[in-house]
């Protein structure tokens, strides 16, 4: 029976194993995993006093289907959730104040003149560059384009510095003028090519979604599960059962004499395996793979990788100043804080605190995490709730509280990433019985992570009946 051993026990492992069980019984697949529970950043804490604790992302994008895709075949559907429709908004930091972000605000674009004319974060000579963008012509074409240069160039150096800047390091954690344009936020790029102006081209889109949404569309921009992001995982690893090991930790990968991979654990036990997927961060990944293909090592250790840190907190509701009434707040880096942004838990989504109590986290890190990382927890959670003090009005001591550190869980899209890509997917041609699989390539998302696992799980069947054949 050919064997299959997919490497990393995250979310694009779980799918990849996941998809090659139910396309085929004959396979021998293992789920190799170093921690001691499967799901990777998907780690959710449920309290005895009833708080439903989020360790990693709290949601998933619905415009990419995959993730919904694997929920419903694995009969998910009734648990999954959407935003809270009243609260749907957020705040962005504004020369020390939290200013509502305009509605109809896309990332780096306004939609809705009133809203946008109105909102006090701007000046007006920013209003009037971001307005000229209506008349602006295309650019000339580019190979690549840092995200910054592409907002400055469309929207002004104020739209910028103030909205777009604090929204994509909440997503990505990385500065945004090496950023890959092109890797990260692609359709921004496609609504000036397609529109000429990205605001006409944005309007049309909200106006055509609008429609769809009258139409039954069932879900916001972002879903959860009622019982929290861990019921993904959970679903994944029951269906898989005993073919998942944990606290098993691969330290390299050859070839042995009979043209199979050999896999050396870190006990000293080898495996040996048919197909191979490395569903690994890419940090974690490249050692692993350095002695079988040293190109793969240098490209894969050469994607830089961004950390956070998550203080969440549970306050009583009438202990807050600052109305609950939006998603949570981005901080600008002009405005010089130590938080990156702030998710008010319990309002995005139903179920995450009791009547009467809210959660909130607060995120440090982005490009000085390396600073904060060095401070222990109580110094995060000193800094947290002095942020929460100076921009909420919250004085009293937290009802809960929890730390959460992700050390390089993040892959970076600088510029240039694309051309890796294409390079990696170059190599990966000697290797017709090796896929990779994770986010260090192609999104960062939860929906992409469950695509490329599903898309690597495709590249061993399309192998393996060849395999089969020849033994």
């Amino acid at each position: 029976m050919p064997r299959v051993v997919v490497i990393g026990g995250g979310i694009s492992g779980l799918a990849a194993a996941y998809t090659i069980v139910a396309a085929r019984s004959d396979l021998d697949v293992t789920v190799l995993e170093a921690s001691a529970r499967v799901g990777g950043t998907q780690s959710t804490e449920l309290t005895d006093d009833g708080f439903l604790i989020e360790r990693g992302p709290d949601s998933f994008i619905t415009d990419k289907p995959w993730a919904l895709a694997l929920a419903k075949s694995l009969g998910l559907e009734s648990e999954i959730i959407s935003t809270n429709a009243e609260h749907r908004g957020s705040y962005v930091v504004s020369k020390g104040r939290l200013e509502r972000v305009p509605d109809g605000f896309s990332l780096m674009a306004p939609t809705r003149a009133l809203s946008f004319l109105r909102s006090p974060i701007f000046s007006w000579r920013g209003k009037a560059r971001v307005a000229l963008e209506l008349a602006l012509p295309r650019g000339r074409a580019r190979d690549d384009e840092s995200l910054a240069g592409f907002v400055q160039r469309r929207f002004g150096h104020e739209a910028f510095e103030r909205l777009a800047q604090p929204m994509v390091a909440g997503i990505y954690g990385a500065d945004p003028f090496r950023l890959s344009l092109r890797a990260t936020m692609p359709r921004f790029l496609e609504a000036e090519r397609e529109s000429r102006s990205v605001i006409l081209n944005l309007r049309a889109k909200e106006k055509k979604a609008k429609a769809e949404h009258g139409a039954g569309a069932r879900y916001g921009l972002f879903a959860s599960f009622r019982r929290g992001m861990q019921t993904l995982p959970d679903a994944l690893e029951k269906q898989l059962g005993d073919r998942i090991r944990t606290n098993v930790r691969v330290t390299s990968i050859a070839r042995n004499d009979l043209g199979q991979y050999a896999l050396t654990l870190a006990s000293g036990e080898t495996l040996t395996a048919d197909a191979v997927i490395s569903a690994l961060p890419a940090p974690s990944a490249a050692p692993i793979l350095r002695a079988l293909d040293a190109r793969l090592f240098s490209l894969l250790g050469d994607i830089e990788h961004g950390s956070t840190a998550m203080v969440t907190f549970a306050y009583r509701t009438a202990d807050v100043p600052h109305p609950l009434d939006a998603f949570g707040f981005v901080v600008p880096t002009i405005e010089r804080r130590a938080c990156l942004a702030s998710t008010w838990a319990s309002v995005k989504f139903a179920g995450r605190a009791p009547a009467g109590m809210c959660l909130l986290r607060v995120f440090i890190g982005g490009q000085n995490a390396d600073a904060f990382f060095a401070q222990g927890d109580d110094e995060l959670i000193a800094v947290a709730k002095s942020e929460l003090r100076d921009l909420m009005g919250i004085a009293v001591t937290p009802h809960l509280t929890r730390v959460q550190r992700w050390p390089h869980a993040m892959p970076q899209y600088l510029i240039g990433h694309l051309d890796r890509v294409a390079a990696v997917e170059r190599v990966m041609q000697d290797h017709a019985s090796l896929a990779l699989a994770g986010n260090a390539l192609h999104g960062v998302g939860i929906p992409d992570a469950i695509h490329a696992g599903e898309m690597a799980a495709e590249r061993v069947l399309d192998y393996l009946p060849q395999r089969a054949s020849m033994s």
